[in-house]
């Protein structure tokens, strides 16, 4: 017996999470990199 198809509302919502969370990901790296870049100029290891 096959399994039924998941509704289309289902796939939207799967779609919605992965770029919510791919989103935010991106965000947190940058974040991440932008401290390490404040941290080095604080240092004085950046032109």
């Amino acid at each position: 017996m096959a399994a039924p198809s998941p509704a289309p509302d289902s796939w939207l919502k799967r779609i919605g999470w992965l770029v919510l969370i791919w989103t935010a990901s991106v965000l947190a790296l940058g974040l991440v990199a932008l401290a390490f870049r404040l941290i080095m100029n604080l240092a004085g290891l950046t032109v």
